[in-house]
């Protein structure tokens, strides 16, 4: 009877390789770099020059380092070359485009100062575009300056409750609210109820 071979076989009839079967196969060992052959031939081993293969590399990236910047200045002078095509026509057309956006900008930037002026608001704090949405803007800011009486500020003042009034710094800070809630204030800064 013939012997069997203890590697795998594949498809196409070649043995692959076994725990057993390494006779004869090309080895590499990343630790030391040394790539050869093991079996009977021999000690065939073969050092791979790491330097050489820097430096390999090294040059062929300086290399595409000067070709990419021939193509930058290649691709300069086709965008000069496009440039020197175009007609009059496109160029008075670019130009008019551009002085458009430049003029609706400062248009923006006018409409924007005017309102701002107009409801004693900084120009800062305005971004809306549109004479509307201007006005939407303006009424929010003003909604959110102008101060909400205590009773809507959503803290207890006592009023017609059993509960004891808790005031914030904000509203203990504020002169008139203050003076209108004086001794409340007071009994509620002994007790500690003021958050």
């Amino acid at each position: 009877m013939a012997e069997q071979t203890t590697g795998n076989t594949d498809t196409t009839g070649n043995t692959g390789i076994g725990a057993e079967n390494l006779e004869g196969q090309q080895t590499s060992n990343p630790a030391t770099g040394v790539e050869g052959t093991t079996g009977n031939e021999g000690q065939n081993t073969e050092v791979t020059d790491w330097k050489a293969e820097a430096e390999k590399w090294k040059s062929l990236s300086r290399k595409n380092e000067a070709q990419a910047k021939s193509n930058a200045d290649k691709a300069r002078q086709f965008d000069e070359f496009q440039e020197s095509q175009k007609t009059e026509l496109q160029k008075a057309q670019d130009e008019a485009a551009k002085y458009k956006a430049e003029f609706e900008a400062q248009q923006v930037k006018s409409l924007q100062a005017e309102t701002a002026a107009k409801n004693n608001i900084p120009v800062s704090l305005l971004t809306a575009t549109t004479q509307d949405a201007l006005d939407a803007q303006v009424k929010a800011l003003l909604d959110f300056k102008t101060p909400q009486p205590a009773s809507k500020s959503g803290v207890n003042v006592g009023t017609g409750s059993n509960e004891p009034p808790v005031f914030t710094q904000a509203q203990v800070s504020d002169p008139k609210f203050y003076h209108d809630h004086r001794e409340e204030i007071l009994k509620a800064m002994a007790e500690g109820r003021i958050h």
